[in-house]
C-alpha cells in the first residue's frame, strides 16, 4: 500500500471513558485513511497523541468542545501504521465515537 488508496470500508468504534479524569488509550488501526472523533452526548473531551497528558490536562493535548467533532481527513496524516490516541473527560461514563475509513485489499 502506498498511502494513495481510498477507503473502501467504514468502521465505527465506541470507546468508553468509565472514570472522570483518567486516561483511556486507544489505537486507530493501520490502513486507516481518515477518522472523525466526537462524543455521543456532546460532552467535551481531551485528546492527546502521547500518554500522560489528558488525565491532568498537561499540554500538549487538545479539547473537542461540547457538540464538536475533530475530522482528521484534511490534515493528511500518514495513518498506514495506525495512530495511538489518549482520551479523558471531566465526567465519568462517557463514550467517544470514532468513525474511520479503512482501506482493505481485496480478499482482506
Amino acid at each position: 500500500m502506498d498511502g494513495n488508496e481510498r477507503a473502501n470500508k467504514v468502521l465505527i468504534a465506541n470507546i468508553p471513558i468509565p472514570d472522570a479524569d483518567k486516561e483511556v488509550p486507544w489505537a486507530i488501526p493501520k490502513d486507516c485513511q481518515w477518522f472523525t472523533l466526537q462524543t455521543r452526548d456532546g460532552t467535551a473531551i481531551r485528546v492527546a497523541v502521547e500518554s500522560g497528558h489528558v488525565a491532568n490536562s498537561q499540554p500538549p493535548y487538545f479539547t473537542i468542545k461540547a457538540y464538536g467533532e475533530w475530522d482528521e481527513r484534511y490534515l493528511n496524516i500518514d495513518l498506514r501504521y495506525g495512530l495511538s490516541l489518549f482520551f479523558a473527560c471531566s465526567l465519568a461514563g462517557k463514550i467517544v465515537e470514532v468513525i474511520m475509513g479503512i482501506h482493505e485489499e481485496e480478499g482482506g
